[in-house]
């Protein structure tokens, strides 16, 4: 009874075993099934980003060699327009490319500055200045690296097109768990690489963009001559922030650059001190607001008075938003009646406490001066005639904005309202042209433009 028994057993457990392989094998079947399919899927995708970048890249050397030879304003538009676009598609199509980091950042500035310096010349044919032999050159040179561009990405498009090789980093499968092969390098890594170091020679572009080389090697204006202070007087300045003893602090070592700092801790507040003047650059608490005990008005009397203490000079709030009970207010540097845009102040206050939790002067430290300041060649009230019949006025003052560089420009900053819309205006103080236009977008979130 016993032998039959356990052969009875026997022949269950190799049942169950096969049926075990079966079910085993059928799992990493449908496993592989599963990740091949989503790996054809991704290299799908790899596979239209390459297509889609040989297109933009294709259509912005032609559109750029069209630019260079049209001679009127009716020509040049349509074309730099169009260079806008295709260059936004650019950027898009080569971010979404699998690439180690790094492999095609110059590419990747160069699309932005294709973009960027369309509109710069829209611009001015929207004033109707005319395009500068330097600018004709500038754009020689941009149509000469699209030429390049266009060779070695449509190459590399048309190699890959069969789809034999692998875009991305190989999927391998280990049982049923889908791995990444431990190759360091992806496909397009040596390709895009060797196109990257193509823009080694790549000149320099100054124009008033914010793409613009000069802006990356911007130095802070208002800092410019203040002496040079030693980490223990950065220490000290730190200290009397945050109201704390020297000795608390930890000292997280040095930022270089065109704007270097010395960089503190304690707690879960973070400082830096510029060591060019021993001026308060950024701060940031991350301290928790658990609810809202004051609102934004009490807030932007705080960020008023804290500035006020700091530089003496008067802000005025721009815009505002909230978030997690912290509200983070937008201030821009004030005299005479005159905003100053570009000198530009963040301040982030708890709702909760009242106390500020974050700080931010960077463009402040970047851009204040003194400047001259021209009287205005047309009036106010020659100005709102420049202004759309759609929009009723509610109030006017006087800005300094920034253009698309470092530049700025004086201009009449008009509050309007259409229906329940509000917008503010910027009519060109000189040339009655207008500047920019912003919707006023307000909420429980806070006050925005876009």
């Amino acid at each position: 009874m016993e032998r039959i028994f356990s052969k009875r057993i026997a022949v269950r457990i190799a049942a169950f075993a096969a049926l075990a392989a079966v079910l085993l094998i059928g799992a990493g079947a449908a496993g592989y099934n599963i990740v091949s399919r989503y790996k054809n899927n991704l290299e799908g995708k790899y596979q239209m980003s390459l297509n889609n970048l040989a297109d933009y890249t294709a259509n912005i050397k032609t559109t750029l060699e069209k630019s260079i030879y049209a001679n009127t304003s009716a020509a040049r538009q349509p074309a730099f327009a169009k260079l806008m676009s295709m260059s936004e598609g650019a950027k898009a199509a080569l971010s979404q490319l699998p690439m180690s980091s790094g492999q095609a950042n110059a590419i990747q500035k160069y699309f932005a500055q294709v973009g960027d310096y369309s509109y710069y010349i829209l611009s001015k044919l929207a004033k109707n200045q005319d395009i500068s032999d330097s600018e004709r050159k500038t754009i020689k040179t941009l149509y000469r690296y699209a030429s390049d561009l266009d060779m070695a990405v449509g190459d590399m498009a048309a190699a890959y097109a069969d789809g034999s090789v692998d875009l991305g980093r190989p999927i391998t499968l280990n049982g049923n768990i889908e791995q990444l092969s431990d190759s360091s390098e992806l496909t397009l890594d040596g390709g895009f690489r060797e196109m990257n170091e193509g823009f080694t020679d790549y000149p320099t572009m100054i124009y008033d963009g914010p793409f613009s080389d000069h802006i990356a090697n911007r130095k802070p204006v208002f800092l410019q001559g203040k002496p040079q202070i030693s980490e223990e007087q950065a220490r000290g300045v730190a200290a009397n922030f945050l109201r704390t003893e020297r000795g608390r602090l930890v000292f997280e070592g040095e930022t270089k650059g065109n704007l270097p700092t010395y960089n503190y801790s304690v707690g879960d507040e973070y400082i830096t001190v510029t060591k060019y003047g021993g001026y308060i650059d950024i701060y940031r608490s991350n301290e928790a607001a658990a609810q809202q005990k004051f609102n934004s008005e009490d807030a932007i009397r705080k960020a008023k008075r804290l500035l006020l203490d700091m530089y003496q000079e008067d802000f005025t709030e721009s815009y505002y938003s909230i978030s997690e009970n912290i509200c983070t207010i937008n201030l821009a540097y004030t005299k005479d009646d005159i905003v100053y845009y570009n000198d530009l102040i963040k301040v982030s206050v708890s709702l909760e406490t009242g106390g500020v939790v974050g700080l931010c002067t960077t463009g402040y430290l970047m851009s204040h001066t003194q400047r001259n300041i021209q009287p205005p060649k047309i009036s106010e009230a020659e100005a709102a005639q420049m202004l759309s019949p759609e929009l009723k006025v509610k109030s006017c003052k006087k800005a300094m904005i920034p253009t698309g560089g470092l530049n700025e420009t004086a201009a009449y900053e008009f509050s309007c309202e259409a229906g329940n819309e509000q917008l503010l205006v910027y009519i060109n103080c000189e040339t009655g042209l207008e500047e920019q236009i912003y919707i006023v977008m307000t909420g429980e979130n806070g006050v925005l433009v876009m």
